[in-house]
C-alpha cells in the first residue's frame, strides 16, 4: 500500500484539516491530486484527490451533480479536499446532496480551512505521492491547466493583470510584485514597495528551465527576473519569500507563469501604445494649428488641458553631427531613448515622441518656481550629453523653449517658436559667442525674433548696412576674413589681444585688417549707434545664408 489518505491526516501538515463526513475508508491510497475546477474536467486514472470548493456545482441542478459524482467514483478518486461554502440556500441543499453521496460510497471528505491554500495542499500531496521528477512533471500540467482556462475565460481588461498575480501569490505562498523599467511599481496597486537591484547573484532552479533569475537579500529574500517585451520595454518580476522559501514546485510555478505573463503583458503595451499613439496624433494636430477651435476644444479634454493655464511648449531634439544621419534609424533609436530617460525628470504625461524630436508641454502650475524648471533641463542637458558622449554616440542635444501662452489655443503659437528658437541656434552661438549654447528661450531672443520671422531675403537685406555689405564683397573676392575679424573685435571689448588670440593670428594681422576694415567702410568704432547697426547687420547676413 503506497501513500493514504490516512497518512494524510496523521502528517498533521495543514493544521485545522478534518474529515467532515461520517462514513468512509481512509486507508484509499493517493495516486495524485487534481482540481476540480469545472465540470467537464478530465479525471486521468483513479486514486485522484480530488480539491473543489464545489463552487463547479452551483448552476448544475440535483440529477447533473449526481451523474457527474458517479463519473467520478467510478475513477476510484480517493478523497475530497473541500472549503465548505453555505452561503445561501442553493449551496447547503448541494453540500448535503455531496456529503450523502460520499458517505454511500465510503468516499473521505476532508474540509479545508479558508486561510490555507488548495496549491499548498496540492505540493504537498503530489511531493509524498510520487518521487520529486514525477511531481514536478505533473504539477506543470496542473499549472499550465489552471493558465490556459484563465487566457481562454478571463476577458482581458484593466484587472486581469491584477486578478493574474493575486492568483500567483496564491499558488506560490508568497508576495508577488510587478515593476517597470523604471521600477515603478505596476502590482500590488496599493500598498507600494520600493524596488531596487542590489546584487548581480545568479540563480537558476534545479528543474527544467530557460529562466534564469537574479537572487538577492534585502529585508527577505528575492527572487527577480527579467521580462522583455518585443525589445520595446522591459518588466520585472519580484517574488518575496515573506512566509516560506520557495521550492522547486514553486519554481515550475513560475516557469509557466513567466510565458504567460508575457503574453499579458505584451497585449498591456500594445493597448497603451495604441492609446499613446491616439493622443500623440492628437496632440500634434493641436500644436501644429490643424484643428478648428471646436476640435480643439474635444481634444483639450483628453489631453487634459486647460484653456486658463499658462503653457510653454518644449522641443528636444538630438542633432547629428553628420548631416546624413538626419532622420536615421540610429537618430530615431536614439531619441526614443531619450524620451525613457525623460520620465525620470518630467511627468510622463506630458511627454510626447514625434519621430526625430521630443516634445513637452510645460505648464507653469506643475512647477513651484520657473528656476527649479529651468535647472531641471540643464539637468537633462547634462546627463543626456554625457551619456551619448559615453556611448560615443555622434548627437547634440538641442532644446528649444516656446513662449509662454494662456491656454491650449495658444500652443500652436508656442511651439512655433521653440522651432524658431532651435533652427537659428547656430546663429544665436555665433552672435552670442556662447559656441556650446544648447537651450534656447524664445523669450530670451529679443530683436532676434523680429528677423527670425521674416522670410523675404530681400526684406531683410534692407537691415545690413552697407558697410558690412562690402565687406562681405571683400571676403568673397579675397577671402580676407574682414567681417569675421570684425564680429571678433567688437564681440570682445575692442580688444585687438583677445581677438589675436581667439582667432589665432598676430596683433599686427588683426591691426591691419581693421585698417582695411575703416578703409573700405569709414566706420567709427566710438559710435555706438554705427557699431550696433554692423553688429546687428553681420546677424542678419548670417540668417540670409541660412534661408
Amino acid at each position: 500500500m503506497g501513500y493514504t489518505v490516512e497518512d494524510f491526516i496523521k502528517s498533521n501538515e495543514f493544521s485545522g484539516i478534518k474529515i467532515i463526513n461520517n462514513l468512509y475508508e481512509t486507508n484509499r491510497e493517493i495516486k495524485g491530486a487534481q482540481f476540480i475546477s469545472r465540470a467537464d474536467i478530465e479525471i486521468s486514472g483513479g486514486g485522484k484527490l480530488l480539491l473543489s470548493s464545489l463552487r463547479v456545482y452551483d448552476n448544475l441542478d440535483k440529477n447533473t451533480v449526481i451523474c457527474h459524482l458517479e463519473e467520478l467514483n467510478k475513477k476510484g478518486v480517493s478523497g475530497f479536499i473541500i472549503k465548505r461554502r453555505k452561503d445561501t440556500v442553493h449551496q447547503k441543499e448541494l453540500f448535503e446532496l455531496f456529503i450523502h453521496f460520499c458517505d454511500a460510497h465510503g468516499i473521505p471528505v476532508l474540509e479545508l480551512p479558508h486561510n490555507i491554500s488548495y496549491w499548498a495542499v496540492l505540493k504537498y500531496v503530489l511531493c509524498h505521492a510520487y518521487d520529486l521528477d514525477i511531481a514536478k512533471y505533473l504539477y506543470s500540467e496542473i499549472v499550465q491547466d489552471q493558465i490556459n482556462h484563465f487566457l481562454l475565460h478571463e476577458r482581458y481588461d484593466e484587472q486581469t493583470i491584477e486578478i493574474f498575480f493575486k492568483s500567483l501569490e496564491t499558488m506560490v505562498g508568497n508576495s508577488v510584485s510587478l515593476y517597470d523599467e523604471n521600477y515603478h511599481c505596476i502590482y500590488p496597486i496599493t500598498g507600494q514597495k520600493e524596488f531596487t537591484i542590489v546584487g548581480d547573484e545568479k540563480y537558476v532552479p534545479h528543474i527544467t528551465t530557460k529562466h534564469e533569475y537574479i537572487r538577492q537579500k534585502r529585508e527577505y529574500v528575492e527572487y527577480i527576473q527579467k521580462i522583455d517585451i518585443l525589445n520595446y520595454c522591459h518588466y520585472y518580476l519580484v517574488v518575496t519569500e515573506v512566509n516560506e522559501p520557495l521550492s522547486e514546485l514553486d519554481f515550475v510555478t513560475l516557469d509557466n507563469i513567466i510565458t504567460a505573463l508575457f503574453y499579458l503583458l505584451a497585449q498591456d503595451v500594445t493597448k497603451k501604445e495604441m492609446e499613446i499613439k491616439y493622443l500623440r496624433d492628437l496632440n500634434y494636430w493641436l500644436i501644429n494649428g490643424g484643428m478648428s477651435d471646436a476640435e480643439e476644444d474635444d481634444a483639450s479634454s483628453l489631453l487634459d488641458l486647460s484653456d486658463t493655464d499658462e503653457y510653454r511648449v518644449v522641443i528636444f531634439y538630438l542633432k547629428p553631427e553628420n548631416k546624413k544621419e538626419k532622420n536615421s534609424i540610429a537618430q530615431k533609436n536614439e531619441t526614443k531613448n531619450l524620451k525613457k530617460e525623460m520620465y525620470h525628470y518630467l511627468p510622463k504625461e506630458r511627454i510626447f515622441y514625434n519621430t526625430n524630436h521630443i516634445l513637452y508641454i510645460y505648464n507653469e502650475k506643475d512647477w513651484k518656481i520657473k528656476k527649479e524648471f529651468r535647472n531641471t533641463l540643464e539637468e537633462i542637458h547634462k546627463d543626456i550629453q554625457d551619456s551619448l558622449t559615453r556611448r560615443n554616440k555622434k548627437f547634440e542635444l538641442l532644446i528649444g523653449i516656446g513662449k509662454s501662452v494662456k491656454g491650449y489655443h495658444g500652443l500652436k503659437d508656442s511651439f512655433k517658436d521653440s522651432k524658431a528658437a532651435l533652427e537659428y541656434i547656430g546663429l544665436i552661438r555665433e552672435a552670442t559667442g556662447e559656441k556650446t549654447k544648447s537651450i534656447v528661450d524664445c523669450a530670451k531672443l529679443g530683436f532676434f525674433q523680429i528677423f527670425t520671422n521674416i522670410n523675404d531675403k530681400e526684406e531683410l537685406r534692407q537691415y545690413i548696412p552697407y558697410s558690412v555689405i562690402k565687406l562681405n564683397k571683400q571676403d568673397k573676392k579675397r577671402n580676407s576674413e574682414l567681417i569675421s575679424t570684425l564680429e571678433c573685435y567688437l564681440s570682445n571689448k575692442q580688444s585687438i589681444r583677445k581677438t589675436s588670440e581667439l582667432m589665432n593670428v598676430h596683433p599686427r594681422t588683426v591691426s591691419y585688417r581693421l585698417s582695411k576694415i575703416v578703409d573700405l567702410t569709414g566706420i567709427e568704432f566710438d559710435n555706438s549707434a554705427e557699431i550696433l547697426a554692423v553688429r546687428n547687420g553681420i546677424i542678419i547676413l548670417k540668417i540670409l545664408e541660412q534661408l
